[in-house]
């Protein structure tokens, strides 16, 4: 597999997370979160919505969800115990939601920072990264979140959007999802599929 990063954020910074989407909501004596995140391959995004883009995403969660399951695996042979929140689905499709918030964990733990996409934007590859964490009672050292503003002079996202559905750091998840939906329907894959503001995005781009 090509490139991931692994970073640790302790549990407790999650305290302004919605109550019943924490850490320890999820293992009672949580001390930490370690999130892996993997990037997409270029080649995919440059169509997306595409079927391509949908299988590359599909494969790099299928990926990250492996790794994290013998990352669980190693931390309890250490004596310690672990739960993994898998990469992408289960999650509250209404809402847009998953049990934990896998990008909100990557800010805590340094990978990125929330972009006017509202998605996770790194420095090396913006936000064409797929996320998984693990919560664990293990006691990690925990990464810096970044003090950086990657989207500063940048509409890119907001402007491409085909639903207007981004407002500067806001996103309007009816809308968004509806537009998931029907491009999956019209690329017969049956899954909620889009990737334009994650396509467009300048921010780790080498053309």
């Amino acid at each position: 597999m090509g490139k991931f990063r692994t970073t640790v954020a302790e549990a407790y910074r999650f305290q302004e997370a919605p109550e019943g989407y924490r850490p320890n909501d999820i293992l009672k004596d949580a001390r930490s979160v370690v999130v892996l995140a993997i990037p997409l391959l270029k080649g995919v995004l440059r169509k997306a919505p595409s079927r391509e883009y949908f299988l590359n995403y599909f494969m790099v969660n299928h990926e990250l969800n492996s790794i994290a399951l013998q990352l669980g695996c190693f931390l309890e042979s250490e004596g310690f115990e672990a739960v993994p929140v898998p990469a992408s689905y289960p999650y509250n499709v209404d809402e847009n939601k998953g049990d934990l918030s896998h990008r909100h964990a990557a800010v805590l733990a340094g990978i990125g920072v929330l972009g006017k996409n509202n998605l996770l934007i790194t420095k090396n590859y913006g936000p064409r990264v797929r996320l998984v964490s693990i919560v664990t009672n293990a006691p990690l050292k925990g990464d810096e979140p970044l003090n950086q503003n990657f989207c500063q002079g940048c509409e890119a996202c907001i402007k491409s959007c085909p639903v207007n559905a981004l407002i500067s750091g806001y996103i309007d998840k009816e809308k968004c999802v509806r537009q998931l939906r029907k491009n999956g329907k019209e690329l017969k894959i049956n899954e909620l599929i889009c990737g334009v503001c994650i396509r467009v995005c300048p921010v780790g781009k080498e053309d």
